[in-house]
């Protein structure tokens, strides 16, 4: 499919056993790592689609994937309760499946069903933690020196956290609740600063833009809007899915929106204009996951690849045209 914007790139099917839930790019880079329900995360060169790693602790399905903002660690949730660092020098261009975790952490029933690397920067130095969202309505800062609980943000609704994310400068963290619920929270305080409660249905998704400033949601009840996180209010909102929404990210240069459904299509949206721009329908099933390839502080990434997973198994690639 050609369009004005991306154009169907390279593909990878049966890239998995079985559903592939996530997709993340590494900063900088042509490389995605994938993971899912099949118990490996997986690591793709994007221009040849050569696998160039396979890692493996478990065999519980894994129910989160990141990686920070350096591009050297991976962090993993699996449905044992355990969240997973791993490091990337460790690992690549090692073919085996046996390459350990640098840090496990047993974070009890439910706590980690989600996860993200946390990242603040201050006078003293970067210090980087974990947070994790769990079933009861709250989400757990970790310390990745300690390997133990630091902190708690409570949306004091004891309600299972679907969706986590992280602002890129580390000073909100958002989540959001079966229901309708999506809070954000400032890092330093601890202070729940907004609620957005504009669904209809349960948030699947949630994501920052890359200056902090938007947060974008994707629910079942078809539907996607973008905050702003600064002054908490409902920008806009975007209808065309048939079906739930399971992944909605913002483009880099905040000009777009890419969103993955049940309903098995790929849509590219104009934030300015508030419309689809294009659909793309490579997918033969639900697609759980979009991701933009992004920048990292040495490599700036001028044209990004769109990539998306789905329970088919399979990885597009989007390659941009205009955008």
């Amino acid at each position: 499919m050609s369009s004005a914007l991306f154009t169907s790139g390279a593909s990878i099917e049966q890239a998995h056993d079985d559903d592939i839930w996530h997709a993340c790019w590494f900063p900088g880079k042509n490389m995605l790592a994938t993971a899912g329900s099949d118990e490996t995360v997986k690591i793709w060169d994007s221009q040849n689609g050569e696998c160039l790693a396979t890692l493996k602790d478990s065999d519980y399905a894994i129910t989160s994937l990141d990686i920070n903002a350096q591009g050297t660690r991976i962090l993993t949730s699996s449905m044992d309760n355990k969240m997973r660092v791993w490091n990337i020098d460790d690992f690549l261009g090692n073919s085996s499946e046996n390459s350990s975790p640098a840090l496990t952490i047993d974070a009890g029933p439910i706590n980690a069903w989600r996860s993200r690397f946390l990242q603040t920067v201050s006078e003293s130095g970067t210090k980087e933690m974990l947070a994790s969202s769990t079933s009861t309505g709250t989400v757990k800062l970790w310390s990745t020196t300690k390997g133990r609980e630091v902190r708690e943000l409570n949306t004091s609704r004891p309600t299972f956290l679907y969706a986590l994310a992280v602002s890129p400068d580390g000073s909100k963290v958002a989540c959001a609740s079966a229901g309708n619920h999506v809070y954000v929270f400032d890092t330093e305080s601890g202070s729940l600063l907004s609620t957005f409660s504009g669904h209809s249905d349960n948030v699947r998704s949630v994501s920052f833009s890359a200056d902090s400033s938007l947060l974008v949601t994707g629910s079942d009840d078809k539907q996607i809007q973008l905050h702003d996180a600064r002054y908490g209010s409902t920008v806009s909102t975007f209808s065309g899915h048939h079906s739930w929404v399971l992944s909605a990210k913002i483009h880099p240069d905040g000009k777009y929106i890419a969103s993955g459904s049940c309903d098995t299509k790929v849509k590219i949206w104009d934030i300015g204009q508030r419309k689809c721009m294009e659909t793309h329908s490579q997918h033969t099933q639900a697609v759980w996951d979009v991701a933009w390839q992004q920048s990292s502080d040495a490599v700036v990434t001028m044209r990004p690849k769109l990539a998306s997973v789905g329970e088919d198994r399979s990885i597009h690639f989007y390659d941009p045209l205009l955008a």
